[in-house]
């Protein structure tokens, strides 16, 4: 290595180390080791990993003898006219579970086919756990459910299709989940997919419970378990909703219950196959989607914030509006120094060119309050602080702060001077692209369960700055950072409104009365992480927050203070959250079995 790359190095090494200590400076170095020494992994290597060996599953069984209480579960299995070999493979797969505590509820929905009653008939017989019900008349899935579920005498029930396969651990992992939270009324767990010659592929790792993220899809989908008191109490599967009947219990279930659980493994394999959804698309069953739609409009006018449902350009996802409440005024902070960046276009001074998008906002109630530290250019004050004319409805008002620049002490400031009962942080080097942002953030921050709702932040040349932050080993991260804009995310969590840990204080918006009740942003972050700090207090307090694509905004990024991170602010932010990331684990929209090296949601 040459002086110069050595010098370089050093360098580098002792400015981690000043950010982030010596315990986090060898956390930095063991993970960029592992980083130059992996290999990505293939979907294949995962499942050649990840089976289990015949001493697991001897394990597993020893374990079930040891269980206090080993609940039993109703496997409801609709059927119709689908072909002999799936049938059986469906089946098999009940049959082969670990654990042995279930029943498998058959109910025929008057399949013509000729094979169907014989080979259902012959399972009956060949295991007494099997029922099965022959309807006299077809009545669609909803119907053969609900048949099913007749047959029922579990404490819990679990949904098979009739052509997928249950992994052999299913009924096993859910069992142990359930002795370890007796409390448990909902299930889930991840999923994949299985073709024609047993091949699986297009693993779906999902994020521990995201109400909003499910608003835009049906991403709980397989495994699905549930209580079974719970589900005859909101009167089992609803006729009308074929094709979409499990998004609708959903939908109700969560109504009654938060206690609601995430198995991070692959329990179910969903098979591929011509006439499935997974193969065919919108075009395979489009009353399917349909019945999605109606069953989302049934949730709104249930809710307490009612709106109504768009379609997006992707089959299968939606995009759930709320009514606003009112008018309520919305305090914009931006703290600002006033300066001025060079872009391709020119010189921009970036506050006066925020301001400029803010006016384009279709949502009129709002106030813009500039905390600077008496540093920008009274032309640039004269400029912003006129009074507001007739046809402007907002007004700009000036609080200054003679402190050295710390983020959050300001942002706490212009908060006290704020008269709205929404707070907007703001940075000054963003540009708004999507007129009606305030409304779209205001749908969510209007929702007491919700604290935090952030945008997608993009770089001047349209790569994505920000769509969530995730917090990954201590480290809070960016999703798809670097990303072409338009790229769709994991499972399409770029394009709709999704839950994370975290969101960015570039554009982030708060009731005031919660912001000022999680003691506003921690002020020992005077430059990085009292976002991250802030959106960690909110989730320890039992709020969620969210992203929503729909708001955009470009970002110029750290124009109006110094890139990087002040000494030890990655060390005190893990002194304070170190206990609450070992309580959660992991992230919990985000998924232990992908990358924590990573921001693209790449296998681990």
């Amino acid at each position: 290595m040459s002086p110069a790359k050595w010098i370089t190095k050093s360098g580098k090494l002792f400015k981690i180390w000043r950010e982030r200590g010596t315990y986090g400076t060898l956390r930095f170095l063991y993970r960029r080791i592992q980083e130059t020494q992996r290999v990505r992994l293939t979907y294949d290597q995962w499942v050649v990993n990840h089976t289990l060996t015949r001493s697991q599953i001897q394990k597993a069984k020893q374990q079930i003898e040891q269980w206090e209480w080993r609940p039993k579960f109703s496997v409801i299995l609709p059927v119709y006219n689908v072909e002999a070999q799936w049938l059986e493979k469906a089946i098999q797969s009940v049959l082969n579970q670990i654990y042995p505590d279930w029943e498998l509820c058959i109910a025929d929905d008057a399949s013509p086919a000729p094979h169907i009653k014989p080979l259902l008939t012959h399972y009956s017989k060949l295991n007494p756990r099997i029922k099965v019900v022959f309807r006299s008349e077809n009545g669609n899935i909803v119907a053969a459910s609900n048949s099913a579920l007749e047959l029922a005498t579990g404490d819990y029930i679990a949904l098979l299709d009739h052509d997928d396969e249950l992994a052999i651990d299913a009924l096993f992992e859910t069992a142990k989940l359930i002795n370890q939270h007796p409390d448990a009324d909902f299930i889930y767990s991840d999923e994949d997919k299985i073709d024609t010659q047993g091949r699986r592929k297009d693993p779906f790792f999902k994020p521990d419970w995201s109400p909003d993220y499910f608003h835009a899809c049906m991403y709980t989908c397989h495994l699905g378990v549930y209580r079974t008191s719970l589900i005859r109490e909101i009167g089992g599967f609803r006729p009308g909703y074929d094709g979409s009947q499990d998004y609708d219990l959903v939908l109700r279930v969560v109504e009654k219950t938060r206690n609601i659980y995430h198995l991070p493994k692959i329990l179910y394999h969903w098979r591929i196959i011509p006439a499935s959804v997974t193969a065919g698309g919108e075009q395979a069953k489009p009353w399917a989607y349909v019945a999605a739609r109606k069953a989302l409009e049934d949730m709104l006018a249930r809710s307490p914030y009612p709106g109504w449902v768009e379609e997006t350009p992707r089959p299968g996802f939606w995009r759930v509006r709320r009514h606003i409440v009112g008018e309520p005024l919305i305090s914009i902070i931006i703290p600002s120094a006033g300066r001025v960046m060079d872009t391709p276009k020119g010189p921009l001074n970036v506050l006066e060119n925020c301001i400029q998008s803010i006016q384009r906002s279709t949502y009129p109630n709002f106030e813009i309050v500039i905390v600077d530290g008496y540093d920008i250019p009274d032309a640039t004050l004269k400029t912003l602080l006129q009074p507001a004319t007739k046809s402007e409805a907002f007004t700009t008002r000036l609080v200054r702060c003679a402190e050295p620049f710390n983020f959050a002490q300001r942002i706490n400031l212009g908060a006290q001077n704020a008269r709205g009962d929404f707070l907007l942080l703001l940075n000054d080097d963003t540009e708004v692209l999507t007129p009606d942002w305030l409304e779209a953030m205001l749908e969510f921050a209007q929702q007491t369960e919700i604290a935090a709702v952030g945008a997608k932040l993009l770089f001047p040349d349209g790569r994505i700055q920000h769509a969530g932050v995730m917090v990954l080993d201590g480290n809070a991260s960016h999703a798809f950072h670097g990303a072409d804009g338009d790229h769709p995310g994991y499972f399409c969590s770029n394009v709709v409104n999704r839950n994370y840990l975290g969101v960015t204080a570039a554009c982030l918006m708060m009731r005031r009365e919660l912001f000022f009740q999680l003691g506003g942003m921690d002020e020992q972050f005077p430059l990085n992480y009292n976002d991250v700090d802030l959106c960690l207090k909110a989730h320890q307090a039992g709020y969620r927050n969210v992203v929503t694509p729909y708001v955009q905004l470009i970002h110029y990024e750290s124009a109006s203070r110094l890139k990087g991170l002040n000494p030890h602010e990655w060390e005190n932010l893990n002194r304070k959250w170190g206990n609450y990331f070992k309580k959660l684990k992991y992230d919990p929209y985000y998924n232990p079995n992908l990358s924590y090296r990573a921001v693209n949601f790449e296998l681990g």
